[in-house]
């Protein structure tokens, strides 16, 4: 075994120095260089700062219906729709989906088409309060989030599908914005393409719902426990126990961190069922089996 020397200590603290740093809790609104990053396809495009977002529209005040606090809260934000046209040009509306990565790991996806559709805004301080945070309910009890250095935010006090749609799309701590094609981006979690239409189903539910905290062969977010390789709870609990947990986890395990799927979804129970087919589906097929759509 090879010895330990000073040098190799100096490496690691250098290492965990920077690690916490990449970690460390985000600024409130008065950060003074809040950065984006944004990237196409996995090429890095363009890395900007609040001063530079500014410029390309003017900050406004913004009052939206916050999905985690359930109640009306004004914003100071920039129009996300002027601020991708100024880094990719007007191109990006015929791009697939948009995915946005947090400073916790958290990697949620929308489809291009809805920012087209409705609009949304990139919110950078809270209005009437002495930070940059909400109040959300986590693992049991009430927490104070911090939101810096970007939080993005949508209008639907007048918005029936985005309100009912809840908090879905509604990333905090962004650091970056990339367009991609679902299938290229996540190979790995995509499912066959000659999978039945309700897996499909399944796969694109799953992206909207689960991937923004569970990685699935690898692939998504991090907050949340891998679900499928090496094990899938498809292939350890019954499509019933499934079907109970991701309606309500708290009635299963009270102080769990993950929540029930938007209660207000029209379609609810055709969701669940399409996640459960797509889990027990990607149980069942060889890691990296999946085929391109093209």
């Amino acid at each position: 075994m090879a010895r330990w020397t000073p040098a190799d200590g100096l490496r690691l603290a250098s290492i965990a120095l920077a690690l916490a740093a990449l970690h460390a809790p985000p600024a409130s609104g008065a950060d003074a260089a809040p950065t984006l990053e944004f990237r196409r396809h996995g090429e890095r495009v363009a890395v900007r700062r609040l001063e530079e977002l500014s410029e390309v529209a003017s900050a406004a005040a913004v009052r939206v219906f916050e999905p985690y606090e359930l109640r009306e809260v004004s914003f100071r934000a920039v129009p996300f729709d002027r601020v991708l046209d100024a880094v990719f040009g007007k191109s990006w509306r015929a791009e697939e989906e948009l995915l946005f990565t947090c400073r916790d790991g958290y990697q949620p996806t929308v489809p291009v088409s809805r920012v087209v559709d409705h609009r949304a805004w990139l919110a950078f301080e809270r209005q009437g309060s002495d930070g940059f945070s909400i109040r959300k309910l986590e693992s049991g009890r009430t927490q104070q989030i911090p939101l810096g250095p970007f939080y993005l935010i949508w209008e639907n006090r007048d918005d029936a599908q985005v309100r009912q749609e809840g908090d879905y799309g509604w990333p905090y701590q962004l650091v970056g914005v990339e367009l991609i094609r679902s299938r290229d981006r996540f190979p790995r979690m995509a499912p066959p393409a000659t999978a039945a239409p309700e897996v499909l189903r399944g796969f694109r539910d799953f992206r909207a719902h689960c991937s923004r905290c569970h990685p699935l062969n690898g692939e998504g977010g991090t907050i949340g426990p891998e679900l499928n390789a090496p094990a899938s709870p498809a292939g350890r609990r019954d499509p019933a126990w499934l079907r109970r947990w991701i309606d309500a986890p708290s009635r299963i395990a009270p102080t769990a961190r993950m929540e029930a799927l938007n209660p207000a979804l029209s379609d609810r129970d055709a969701v669940i069922d399409a996640l459960v087919a797509y889990l027990q589906a990607m149980a069942e097929a060889p890691v990296g089996e999946a085929t391109s759509a093209h």
